[in-house]
């Protein structure tokens, strides 16, 4: 037989108990796990035995264990005089012998002596009617008793409470069965009315088996840092699932082992599905490579994980979040636990991306503003500098005239496009409402587009399904409206082209459609298309000239008289389709 100090680490958790009051205890103990005859001694038995081979006590080991005899003991001849020790097994949650409980009595003992007295184990000799023979001081101090109490006469059954008389009984019959009982956990009362949890084990007195030795463990510190754990995760995440944020947790070495209700709630997982590694598939594919690389970083260094990825969401759309975490660290300088969070980003991401094109937009629109305002002032130049050189010829002046006539209004036309979106996006505009017919409208808008149109050898057809309707609005804006729709429709379709002006009725509205057989829209495009300062490509003598914010003046206007604009384009050269509708001011005449 030989001895170890501790050779049970892995051992049922019954085994760890029973180790844990045999190492504490000031009476000869030890445990034996099921598969190995190491003995784990306490330093009682370790000094009694020696290390010397105990063949007898070998062979009652194997046969207890191996359930060949329920319990047993040994006298053993020792240098220090004879030492009882009986055996007896422990049995796991599910009743399977786990090993056994060594406890060794000096024969020639009656009482618990001094090494029990100097225990801060509970020592008690008991009798199975209730009375306690026998208690060292520890015993009677975790209760709140003390020596006068023990005179006066003490009853073990009197101090337990009423729910664990069944634990006594059934511990009772396996003393009488077995002759020892492996620990079990119960509570004695204390004098100030409070309970004591403990955990009892004993064994039988061979010569009487109605009496018998118990060690008693106060667990009262172990069931407050219980109760003290307990409440503090529950603070925990109580506080975590109060946060908007996604909040995990992963032990030092990276394995995520705790998410917050947001966290479930975001993603639809069920708890345990993301647990471990399983996170990573919550990524989208193009950002998994970034996120482990930055995560192996963090772990390999402490250094805080940051990083900004899209995270599938419950709806099975991928959304942007902020990914972050810190390591927790402990007395000793290592990292105990990462605590991290992930925040939903996702509008703010689109919002950033929505301002860093509209900020290129603005830049190309600038540029391009240049040059549309340079080109009719080298013509102006021009002509300014030959007035001088032309003196009396009035065809030469009447023809330079005309050139600075056009590009001034042409000027002119650039800057006013400018004041109106500017005065709109400012709320600065005020309708000059009236009752007009749509007719009457589409007829202005026609007259003011028809030198373009017919310039680009366009056939234009007015389609009249409105009959007599009539809108309330500003005639003026209205008129421009149509007239922008139907420039625009013949600048951006090649010459030769064919366009199209429909007035319909849609129930309460009235509907202005304007088709082109034109250079079409790409899908993108045509989804911005009303948006300030979008513009498709440009050819490079940029033929079509203007500034490109007449659908953004259009859909402005529009919105002003209640009405609504949309575009549509099978794509790039299959023409477009712009549709206005406005609300009608009463049902067309009979």
């Amino acid at each position: 037989m030989t001895f170890a100090v501790s050779p049970l680490a892995a051992s049922p958790e019954a085994l760890q108990s029973a180790l844990r009051l045999a190492l504490d205890s000031p009476m000869p103990m030890g445990v034996a796990a099921r598969g190995s005859m190491d003995l784990a001694p306490n330093a009682a038995l370790a000094a009694a035995l020696g290390q010397g081979e105990c063949a007898s006590l070998r062979m009652l080991l194997e046969a207890v264990m191996e359930g060949r005899l329920p319990h047993g003991a040994v006298l053993l001849e020792l240098p220090g005089g004879r030492l009882r020790l009986t055996v007896s097994p422990v049995r796991d949650a599910g009743g399977a012998i786990a090993g056994a409980l060594c406890v060794g009595q000096p024969a020639q003992q009656d009482a618990l002596g001094r090494l029990g007295e100097t225990s801060l184990i509970g020592v008690v000799r008991y009798h199975q009617d209730g009375r306690v023979i026998d208690c060292n001081d520890a015993f009677l101090s975790m209760l709140g008793l003390d020596r006068a109490d023990m005179a006066r006469g003490l009853s073990w059954r009197a101090l337990t409470p009423d729910e664990w008389v069944a634990a006594d009984e059934a511990s009772l019959a396996r003393l009488s069965a077995d002759g020892a009982v492996e620990p079990f956990e119960k509570e004695f009362y204390h004098r100030d009315g409070s309970r004591v949890p403990v955990f009892v084990g004993g064994a039988a007195d061979q010569d009487d088996p109605g009496q018998g030795v118990c060690f008693v463990l106060d667990v009262s510190a172990m069931r407050h840092a219980e109760r003290a754990f307990a409440d503090m995760e529950a603070k925990f995440r109580a506080i975590t699932n109060a946060m908007p944020q996604m909040v995990w947790s992963t032990l030092p070495d990276g394995y995520h082992d705790y998410y917050n209700d947001q966290w479930y709630q975001f993603t639809g997982a069920t708890p345990g599905d993301t647990d471990g590694e399983g996170w990573n598939g919550m990524f989208h594919p193009e950002d998994q490579g970034l996120a482990w690389e930055r995560w192996r970083h963090s772990l390999a260094t402490g250094e805080p994980y940051e990083v900004e990825y899209r995270l599938r969401h419950h709806s099975g759309a991928w959304r942007w979040v902020l990914g972050r975490a810190l390591p927790v660290y402990g007395e000793d300088g290592a990292i105990r636990r990462w605590m991290g969070t992930c925040t939903d980003i996702h509008e703010q991401k689109l919002t950033q991306d929505a301002l860093r094109v509209a900020d290129q937009r603005k830049d190309e629109f600038l540029a391009m503003l240049s040059h549309e305002l340079r080109n009719p002032l080298a013509p102006i130049r021009t002509a300014a500098s030959l007035l001088p050189l032309v003196n009396g010829d009035s065809a030469r002046i009447e023809h330079i005239g005309r050139v600075i006539a056009r590009q001034t209004a042409h000027m002119t036309g650039l800057i006013d496009d400018l004041l109106d979106v500017s005065r709109v996006t400012r709320g600065m505009i005020t309708l000059d409402r009236e009752h007009v017919a749509l007719r009457l409208l589409a007829d202005e808008a026609v007259e003011q587009a028809r030198p373009l149109i017919e310039a680009r050898g366009h056939r234009l057809a007015v389609a009249d399904h409105a009959g007599h309707a009539m809108v309330h609005g500003d005639r003026k804006r209205l008129v421009q409206v149509m007239s922008n729709l139907l420039s625009n429709a013949a600048k951006y379709t090649p010459e030769g082209g064919r366009i199209e002006l429909a007035l319909e009725l849609d129930g309460a509205a009235a509907r202005i459609a304007v088709r082109d057989n034109g250079i079409g829209m790409s899908p993108e495009l045509a989804a911005g298309a009303f948006e300030l300062f979008r513009q498709g490509k440009r050819t490079p003598d940029r033929s079509q000239g203007g500034l490109g914010i007449g659908l953004a003046l259009v859909r402005s206007l529009v919105q002003l008289h209640g009405g609504q604009v949309a575009l549509h384009s099978e794509g790039e050269g299959k023409g477009c389709t712009v549709v206005v509708s406005l609300p009608l001011e009463r049902a067309p005449a009979p």
